[in-house]
């Protein structure tokens, strides 16, 4: 994908589903197309969307595209289990990477 793109991206104020949707299809749209949630009633407002988002989408969320203020907001309302799968993906497409530390027992050399 364009590096610059997603800069733009990351730099942007605009909720998750229109960032998300211009990553992946070249255009914006809320909902996105593959929503769930799509048709419920009442429909959550443009404000909260982001937390909605992040709380109950089903699908990896695109964490490197997030701003700041999303992330610390994705930080907080993401359930565990669905960060996982985010940064798995994250990883996958090498938007980041891991790093372990590995604790264990250096034996003396002989």
């Amino acid at each position: 994908m364009n590096i610059d793109l997603e800069h733009n991206l990351r730099n942007s104020n605009a909720v998750y589903p229109l960032k998300s949707t211009f990553y992946l299809y070249g255009v914006s749209q809320i909902p996105c197309p593959d929503c769930p949630y799509k048709n419920e009633y009442p429909p959550v407002s443009i404000l909260k969307k982001d937390e909605d988002c992040f709380r109950r989408c089903q699908f990896e969320i695109s964490i490197w595209i997030l701003s700041k203020d999303q992330l610390k907001l994705y930080e907080k309302v993401r359930p565990p289990e669905k960060k996982k799968g985010d940064i798995e993906m994250a990883i996958r497409e090498r938007k980041i990477i891991a790093l372990e530390e590995t604790l264990g027992f250096n034996p003396p050399f002989f």
